[in-house]
């Protein structure tokens, strides 16, 4: 958000231009580019070239005016090879010392990091660094200018996107929007159909608001910026809203700190962030690589003079290792691994038999979630093939080859004491195995039943970043669903099988999508049932025959106390967890859980 900027003043810009540029064959091999080509949106996902979606992380400089001798080969190097980014952010400031001050220089400056990018094989993001002043249209002739210019030298590389304002502030949506709409033009008439990123109003925080008034185009995406210290659970909900809307969303920047860059430190509410954008698939970039004395700077002091690049605050050992963490290899177009990376940086606890394996017979996989959050739909994914669950009417379930739109391979996993039924998106109907726990069982689906079914429940337990998955009703919990035969083909039946600890045994969640409804949620003997009545949403008990007695909220604080009534409008709830009870015609009392999402 808004920094606390340096004092230090540019000196004369004495950068050459870079004689030899990387072209679409020369990326190197196993690299993100090479492995993934240009990229693309298709719906809420940024694309590789074949429409698989993927994750971006990386870091962002400084403003270069400032902090030049932090960004090198040599640093780049450190940033690639040793953390591990697949994205490096180029902030060219407007002002402040930026662009405006020397045009020829800063494109010069450009165009040499956007060909060191390219010679590593990862993507370059070109940040038109929109602060102060924060109304875009301020430079808008300059900036369709430099547009202009970038889209016509650097448009048909494969690894190079474009964020066209950083932090709009001071301004509304549609000033933002004109300004936009006549950038994305200029990009677009010189046939370049590269990735854009719109900064949105609020220091690039109402991502909501935008999406309810798109830019017309393809390829066009969101910028989603949040600050730790700062901005938490309302942020995300209104990202969330975006989702829901349909808008592509890409984090070119946070921080570890305050919104101001410095003070309050929090890495607690930075994993947070993390987990949600990997869940979700969102990319992100970390303000920033430089060595600024401030929280969100990710080097000491002193390092970029001493060429020290791995001299890291706190900020950056937090984000080193997040970089890093459970990244999941890319699904690639032409079945390659980016085996590199993976064994550098992915995958320590696999055994070298597994390692092995994957080399010979590498899987992509997409970005797996590490928990799992009630009433989230997801994708379920069979470490062995890569493949998809699927089930069709009639049918038992498989795995199949994954496809964005088809809602037969979505599941929507909603908690049940301890356990979890697995929910078909498109039939609404629950995964069971009708009490047989035989190997070689298959799994059908039907209806929720009324009453406590076992043979509906399942069991996730944790393996790694995978899960085995039995039934509630194998009391042993001695078999779990597995791909029968260790099949890798499409249409493999998914079976119950004794526990053998093998790849076909276990399952990874590719988050799809949070539903924005309100849960029914069983708990012993009373259902809570959502009605939507004149455009709010209602709870009453399932039968009549019972009473709700008091709403708390999940810290035990009392919401409401009730006289005997069976209905509760529920709309003046915000979104979160609430504990209801209801007593019944025995005058016992009930503790059931409401789940509010809107």
């Amino acid at each position: 958000m808004l920094k606390f900027l340096s004092n230090w003043i540019l000196c004369a810009l004495a950068i050459g231009l870079f004689s030899s540029s990387i072209n679409a064959q020369n990326y190197p091999a196993n690299s993100p580019v090479a492995l993934n080509g240009k990229l693309k949106v298709s719906g809420t996902q940024l694309v590789n070239e074949c429409g698989n979606p993927i994750q971006l992380r990386g870091m962002s400089t400084h403003g270069p005016q400032w902090f030049r001798n932090c960004y090198s080969e040599e640093s780049l190097d450190v940033l690639v090879k040793d953390w591990g980014i697949s994205i490096f952010r180029l902030a060219m400031y407007v002002e402040e010392q930026g662009y405006i001050t020397n045009p020829s220089g800063w494109r010069q400056w450009i165009d040499q990091y956007v060909d060191y990018c390219g010679q590593r094989g990862i993507y370059c993001l070109i940040d038109w660094h929109v602060l102060n002043p924060g109304n875009p249209n301020t430079h808008k002739s300059d900036a369709i200018d430099f547009w202009k210019y970038m889209s016509q030298k650097h448009g048909k590389k494969a690894h190079v996107l474009y964020e066209i304002c950083n932090e709009p502030n001071g301004v509304n949506w549609s000033d933002v929007k004109n300004y936009a709409t006549d950038v994305v033009k200029a990009i677009r008439d010189n046939n370049d159909n590269t990735v854009i990123i719109i900064g949105t109003p609020t220091w690039s925080q109402d991502v909501d608001i935008a999406s309810s008034d798109k830019v017309s185009g393809t390829n066009i995406m969101y910028t989603l910026h949040f600050y730790a210290g700062s901005h938490r659970g309302e942020l995300r909900s209104k990202a969330q809203s975006a989702l829901n809307n349909n808008a592509p969303i890409f984090v070119t920047e946070f921080g570890t700190s305050h919104a101001s860059g410095d003070a309050n430190y929090s890495p607690d509410e930075t994993k947070t962030w993390i987990n949600w954008l990997n869940e979700r698939k969102i990319s992100w970039i970390c303000w920033s690589y430089s060595d600024k004395g401030e929280v969100s700077a990710t080097l000491v002091p002193g390092s970029c003079n001493s060429r020290n690049w791995n001299n890291l605050s706190e900020c950056g050992q937090l984000i080193k290792g997040l970089i890093s963490a459970n990244k999941i290899p890319f699904e690639a177009c032409n079945g390659q691994n980016n085996n590199q990376n993976n064994n550098e940086n992915q995958n320590n606890n696999e055994n070298q038999n597994n390692q092995q394996q994957q080399q010979e017979d590498p899987v992509a996989y997409p970005t797996l979630v590490q928990e799992i959050t009630q009433g989230n739909v997801y994708r379920i994914v069979n470490k062995k093939s890569g493949k998809v669950m699927s089930i069709e009417n009639g049918s038992d379930l498989k795995q199949v080859k994954r496809d964005e739109n088809d809602k037969k391979q979505l599941f929507r996993l909603k908690e049940a004491d301890g356990f979890y039924f697995l929910q078909n998106d498109d039939s609404k109907f629950m995964l069971s195995n009708k009490y047989v726990n035989n190997d070689g069982t298959k799994i059908s689906q039907e209806e929720k039943s009324e009453y406590d079914n076992p043979s509906q429940k399942w069991s996730f337990k944790k393996a790694n970043d995978w899960f085995s998955i039995s039934n509630k009703s194998d009391y042993s919990g001695s078999k779990v669903l597995s791909v029968e035969n260790a099949s890798k083909q499409d249409n493999a039946n998914i079976v119950l099988y004794s526990s053998n600890n093998q790849d076909e045994q276990l399952w990874g969640l590719e988050y799809v999508y949070t539903p924005t409804s309100v849960d029914n949620i069983l708990f012993k003997d009373c259902v809570l049932t959502p009605t939507l009545i004149e455009n709010e949403f209602h709870i009453e008990t399932s039968t009549g025959e019972a009473t709700i007695v008091d709403i708390y909220t999940p810290n035990g604080v009392l919401r409401k106390h009730f006289e005997d009534e069976c209905t509760y409008n529920v709309s003046d709830l915000a979104n979160g967890n609430y504990i209801v009870v209801v007593s019944g015609l025995d005058g016992k009392r009930i503790l059931t859980q409401l789940i509010i999402k809107k």
